[in-house]
């Protein structure tokens, strides 16, 4: 990379650095082996430039709550492919070369430690690994800390294309990386007299030169024909595999990251999963919360540890400057640059307090249903929008309520068994098989919006499809739960009921609405705020409503939806009404609105939808009510603006709001 030598990686830049997909491959080969593999899991890293450099800090930890964490980094890291793979394999074959030759020379003039000489050499042409499109190296190095606290690899990084004869008493690391680069990049460096001058200071000669570069090229074929980087010609053809292959890692590596933070027992080893994930998936090693306090006013949260100095801040809600209220207001992630003539006085010290140059404010539910800011130092740009971010978010915030679950929980009595009830084992069995077309239909949907661009409609649509799709998998994933345990609390996430509503009638527009000549109004209430919202639960109890109002009006009317803001004793409540133009209810079934009836209707209808959608409702600690006139038939739904009491939060997701 071009002005390279002058400036070097931040730790957050590494996990947009491209990696060697055979030495990834073989390492999670090794990771699935268990502890006995530790020593080959991280001699195989040790051959590529930015695995070696992001696992440095968990080398010797092996035990099982690091192993997911790491199969998570493993799957996550951006690998070489499609006709990016030709480049990448000239710049690996070169990382290789020079650390060998690097580690040679150190260990047969004993003038510098080897290993450091091999970190020195592999990590020189760094920057070379970045993503196209990816930020510029940056002035510091911290990535290199743990590696060598004296700043020598660093150096030898820094310095090692400048000119022999100005690195004559410099330290040794310094001299010898120096050597190994002009060896490897140089034809005939060897008879050139800077380098004879060179040599002879670390007591080798020009024969002792040329036999350890011929060794090194050879290790370096071998390693090549190893991680399946032999043929440097790579075949644009695969790209449309390659990105199925991402598509399905970024799965997996979700399921790792799940099974990190299980091993959390509380909400503090929560925060401790979320630090390391924080670290290792994004580079990110300086973070802090805030939350609102009894006063209204954010201030530093004791969930997770901090400068102290953050300690007397207190940032009030309506300051439009900070990025941490306007990342609640907005219900939406806010990147802060240090410098920023327009940024507030108050973000400038948080970011000299946490040592860092941006910070990305990230809203984020809390264990007491608050809503609070996760501060991310010196994190990627775009990292909001990257989905394993937000599986994290998600993970850390189920993982804070653990321990409640645990608690909470209690064994269910078996139920009486019912004479029409189907066997146990046959709902177990289709339970399983449904989760295969599922899954099957998931990925096809990304891999259409992979195909079909970025046409913002065409997108919005497939996100819907698949949203449903992950509704529908997490119903039956609950089936599965009752039958052993009690079902844990529902998960809330932050979400927007005026999104819920239109996502809904969006959805049905075409496929109910239109089809039964059901014209639709929608009134939404800008003020409505963003709440801890179980949103499966009220799209399920929306459309519940809807289908049965169009089933009222079999010669087609009108459907309005309203959201408005009321009040009740004690505490603000959204108010979600849905209106139709049937003819009404009769009596008889008024008066047993909300009980199981012997449906009439046939087809796929039960009885029970009103039933359920009641009971989904109470879940949610809200109500619902119903008034029916010859004109029409009004349900009105109320929830509070905070969920409290059983309902707690277990989960928070940053899906399609």
């Amino acid at each position: 990379m071009q002005g390279f030598p002058d400036n070097l990686l931040k730790i957050s830049e590494l996990t947009a650095c491209l990696c060697a997909p055979g030495v990834v491959a073989e390492a999670l080969e090794h990771l699935m082996q268990g502890a006995a593999a530790a020593p080959a899991f991280m001699a195989c890293v040790r051959h590529d430039p930015v695995l070696s450099l992001r696992l440095h800090p968990f080398a010797g930890e092996f035990d099982p709550a690091r192993r997911d964490l790491l199969r998570a980094l493993l799957l996550a890291a951006p690998v070489a492919s499609g006709a990016a793979q030709a480049v990448y394999v000239q710049h690996w074959r070169q990382s290789i070369s020079v650390a060998h030759l690097a580690h040679a020379l150190a260990v047969r003039s004993g003038t510098a430690d080897s290993e450091a000489a091999w970190n020195a050499g592999l990590a020189h042409n760094l920057g070379d690994y970045l993503v196209a499109g990816a930020a510029d190296a940056a002035q510091v190095a911290p990535w290199l800390d743990a590696v060598d606290p004296d700043g020598w690899t660093a150096d030898a990084v820094r310095y090692h294309a400048e000119p022999l004869p100005r690195g004559r008493a410099a330290h040794p690391l310094v001299r010898v990386v120096q050597l190994a680069y002009l060896l490897v990049t140089r034809a005939d460096a060897v008879d050139s007299v800077d380098v004879r001058a060179a040599l002879a200071a670390l007591q080798l000669g020009a024969g002792d030169a040329a036999q350890l570069l011929a060794d090194s090229q050879a290790q370096t074929r071998l390693l090549a024909q190893r991680y399946g980087m032999a043929d440097a010609l790579a075949s644009s053809a695969s790209q449309g595999f390659d990105r199925l292959a991402r598509l399905y890692a970024g799965q997996a590596a979700q399921s790792a990251l799940h099974g990190h933070f299980r091993n959390a027992g509380d909400a503090a080893q929560g925060v401790l999963c979320l630090r390391e994930a924080l670290h290792a998936l994004f580079g990110i090693e300086r973070a802090c919360l805030f939350a609102p306090s009894g006063d209204g006013l954010l201030r530093i949260s004791p969930l997770m540890p901090a400068a102290v100095g953050l300690s007397v801040l207190a940032i009030p809600p309506d300051d439009a400057h900070s990025a941490l209220p306007r990342a609640l207001a907005r219900n939406a992630p806010q990147l802060h640059e240090a410098g920023a003539v327009d940024g507030a006085l108050v973000d400038e010290q948080v970011a000299r307090l946490l040592g860092v140059s941006r910070f990305l404010c990230q809203p984020l539910l809390l264990p007491d249903g608050q809503v609070g800011v996760l501060l991310a130092g010196d994190a990627m740009s775009g990292v909001a929008s990257d989905v394993l971010w937000r599986f994290l978010l998600a993970e850390c915030s189920a993982a804070w309520h653990t321990e409640h679950r645990a608690t909470s929980a209690a064994p269910v009595e078996p139920a009486p068994a019912m004479a029409d009830a189907v066997p146990r084992e046959r709902v177990r069995r289709a339970i399983h098989e449904v989760a295969n077309p599922l899954t099957i239909m998931r990925n096809y949907v990304n891999l259409l919006s992979e195909r079909l661009g970025t046409d913002s409609a065409v997108q919005r649509d497939l996100s819907i499809i698949g949203d449903e799709i992950e509704r529908v998998a997490r119903i039956v994933r609950g089936i599965a739960t009752a039958e052993t345990i009690e079902a844990a609390p529902v998960p809330l996430e932050l979400a927007s009921v005026n999104s819920v509503v239109s996502e809904l009638v969006r959805m049905a527009l075409g496929t109910l609405f239109a089809p039964n000549k059901v014209s639709v109004q929608i009134d939404l209430n800008p003020d409505v705020p963003p709440l801890p919202l179980q949103k499966d639960l009220l799209k399920q109890v929306l459309f519940n409503l809807a289908k049965n109002a169009v089933e009222a009006m079999p010669t087609g009317g009108h459907l309005r939806f309203i959201t408005r803001m009321v009040d009740e004793p004690g505490q603000r409540m959204v108010e979600i009404e849905v209106a139709d133009t049937g003819p009404g209810l009769p009596p008889a079934v008024a008066a047993h609105l909300f009980e199981p009836v012997d449906t009439q209707k046939g087809g796929d209808h039960a009885g029970l939808g009103l039933v359920i959608s009641r009971g989904l409702v109470e879940r949610m600690n809200g109500n619902i009510q119903c008034s029916s006139t010859p004109q029409g038939t009004r349900f009105l739904i109320r929830l509070p603006t905070l969920q409290t009491g059983h309902a707690q939060p277990t989960t928070m997701r940053y899906g399609s709001t």
